[in-house]
């Protein structure tokens, strides 16, 4: 065999004679990039990312077509290579158009691939549906039926009616797992003979838990509380979530190992030294925000009938209801204030008032169930704020309130409310709910050297999660402060990976951002994108009418059928690149940091086209030449020939 020696990056070689500086290069480990190029292939295409320099000769060539010679001397990184391989790669993107990930998937605080399961519901596949989920959501029961789906908002069916219903579907999948004869139970790495302690069994605890149990670690969950579940127990009313949805969520958890060790509290049951001494290698905080917030108006603190939400809801929970009497006055507008409204008419009150305010936009409550709070009865009273509350003659209470208005925006980005002048009015009350907001109770924490922050949290690396106490993390509410259930979950996988990191010494980073090509907003896609879709209503969730849920907590909603599950999955644009994960022209994107904004593509352009097998998306192509050549070069059936095709495509523009 004739042979040539050369040098590669300061490396010398000695290759075969005749092949390529590509295949010279691939052989020795070492990696040139390239778009066009398959090892298949006899003939080559013309990207230039393979471009290299030839020192001494001031000479940039392609690799893929260039064959060795003795002697040279080959460069393949340096800046002036990086910037040209750089701007090759804007000018192929510039004519390429569409989602990587949806912008559901991409609105997702827990980053769920909402397009791979919805496919997976409209091709029957539940198993793979409830899989996908809970690589993510490890709660999906319980998810699919309090999150404020933040993915609908964003849903590109916008430009067409009305958003896919994300959020009911994930509960459709974590529904027949319940039901089926075997649940889905993720397999676990091998056992790492690694222990750690997690103080708290509300989302962010128990999806921590799972995702280290997936891991191979030992886990056990502490909660003061007499069952696990947190807030989602304790602060949400069983009419939206019923305790063996709960139950069932807890299945996995339990079947990989995880022990969950309830009526057990921080700082007088356990403590960060007797976890240490009984060889728990990590420890994770996740007590959540579970302090009601004060009003801080006259009559709040002294005053027999006035309550927090989270104590009314807590005491309905456990079966100990406190009566709401005739009359109630619920303050705020959060999911508390709504659950709690809506609790209280269950709970025999006559009519319930929401005071609020600000106006219906600035609402942080899910519009879903403000609506529902409206269909049962509920009065909600915007730009209205109570100043005190005093004992009436009658032995009621009388909630003094005045009118407001919205001024300037204030540190939450919301408009300020400012009382309107002379606008005073009253009302009476048999209960007065106070239900504004929560925080989070660091005293036990404080006493064990964890740090808080001047918010009243705990302090914790925004990276790592690490707090200042060694080998302890801290994630969810009591870091972020009072949040929405995703979020939770969403710092839940991030300590997780951490204190895995952790445990195995190795370094913890942020996981690289990846290039994401884009349509542009939800609803300004090229028009033909929409076209293509025929006009589908909503399907909705079966409800029990507003009449018969008075007096009764079962629960309202009972899901989608499988037959409106499927046809709501089937009203999916698909529009998230089925190739996003194996996409050459995407990891070159991210590679040399190519700027996500691009010009040029004509909208007229777009097209997906359907032949024998095979889907064609024109705007996703870049005429890097690999289906002609392969087309020219086969040897096959049809069959084998549409799966080359596919499997080659670089930018995911075949399917």
């Amino acid at each position: 065999m004739n042979t040539v020696n050369l040098t590669i990056d300061g490396k010398s070689l000695t290759v075969e004679a005749g092949i390529s500086i590509l295949e010279a290069a691939s052989r020795n480990g070492i990696g040139i990039p390239t778009l066009c190029y398959h090892a298949s292939l006899r003939t080559t295409g013309s990207c230039w990312m393979c471009i290299i320099e030839l020192k001494g000769k001031n000479r940039f060539v392609p690799a893929c077509s260039t064959t060795v010679t003795e002697g040279m001397d080959i460069e393949t990184r340096n800046p002036e290579l990086h910037e040209m391989r750089r701007k090759n790669l804007g000018r192929f993107l510039d004519n390429h158009c569409g989602d990587c990930n949806a912008p559901c998937e991409l609105s997702c605080p827990a980053g769920c691939d909402i397009p791979a399961f919805v496919s997976a519901i409209a091709r029957h596949d539940d198993a793979e549906a409830i899989r996908i989920i809970t690589d993510t959501i490890p709660l999906p029961g319980i998810l699919g039926r309090i999150c404020p789906a933040p993915c609908e908002e964003e849903c590109r069916r916008h430009g067409v009616d009305e958003p896919v219903s994300i959020c009911a579907l994930k509960r459709f999948a974590a529904d027949r797992d319940r039901e089926s004869a075997t649940r889905y139970v993720p397999l676990r790495e091998p056992g790492t003979g690694k222990n750690i302690a997690v103080v708290g069994a509300g989302p962010a605890g128990l999806s921590a838990a799972y995702h280290l149990l997936r891991k191979g670690h030992a886990v056990t969950v502490f909660d003061a509380n007499p069952e696990p579940g947190g807030m989602m127990r304790y602060g949400i009313p069983r009419f939206r979530l019923p305790a063996d949805i709960i139950e069932s969520d807890l299945e996995p958890i339990r079947a990989m190992g995880g022990r969950l060790l309830c009526d057990t509290l921080f700082g007088r049951d356990i403590t960060l030294e007797s976890l240490k001494r009984d060889g728990f290698d990590a420890i994770l905080v996740a007590t959540g925000a579970q302090q009601a917030s004060s009003l801080n108006i006259p009559g709040e603190e002294n005053t027999e009938g006035v309550v927090s939400g989270i104590d009314f809801l807590r005491r309905a929970a456990c079966g100990n209801p406190i009566s709401p009497g005739r009359s109630v006055v619920v303050v705020g507008g959060g999911n508390t204030a709504v659950d709690a409204a809506r609790t209280a008419l269950r709970l025999g009150a006559e009519t319930v008032t929401i005071l609020y305010r600000r106006s219906m936009d600035e609402m942080p409550a899910n519009r879903s169930e403000i609506a529902e709070a409206r269909r049962e009865g509920v009065a909600i009273r915007f730009l209205a704020a109570p100043v005190a509350i005093d004992s009436g003659n009658d032995g009621r209470l009388v909630v003094s309130a005045l009118e407001m208005e919205l001024g300037e925006p204030d540190e939450s980005g919301r408009r300020r409310p400012v009382a309107v002048k002379d606008s005073g009015f009253t009302l009476p009350a048999d209960l007065v709910i106070a239900a504004i907001g929560q925080s989070v109770d660091t005293a036990a924490f404080d006493a064990a050297g964890i740090g808080s922050t001047p918010e009243g949290t705990l302090s914790a690396e925004p990276v790592t999660l690490r707090t200042n106490v060694e080998g302890v993390f801290a994630c969810g509410d009591c870091v972020s402060g009072a949040d929405i259930a995703i979020n939770a979950l969403k710092q839940a996988s991030i300590a997780a990976k951490a204190i895995d990191s952790y445990l195995s010494k190795k370094p913890t980073d942020l996981p690289p951002a990846r290039f994401n090509s884009t349509y542009g907003p939800r609803d300004k896609a090229p028009a033909a994108f929409y076209e293509r879709a025929q006009p589908s209503p909503r399907n909705e969730t079966a409800e029990l009418f507003p009449e018969v849920r008075i007096g009764s907590f079962d629960e309202v909603s009972s899901g989608m059928t499988e037959t409106s599950a499927r046809a709501e999955a089937m009203r999916c644009l698909r529009c998230s690149c089925q190739g996003k994960h194996t996409c050459t022209l995407r990891k070159l994107a991210s590679d040399y940091d190519v700027p996500e904004e691009r010009h040029g593509l004509d909208p007229a352009a777009f097209s997906v086209d359907r032949g024998p097998g095979i889907r064609f998306e024109r705007q996703k192509c870049v005429d890097c030449g690999i289906c002609v050549r392969t087309i020219e070069e086969a040897d096959g059936n049809g069959g084998e020939l549409v799966r080359l095709l596919v499997e080659r495509c670089p930018t995911g523009a075949l399917g």
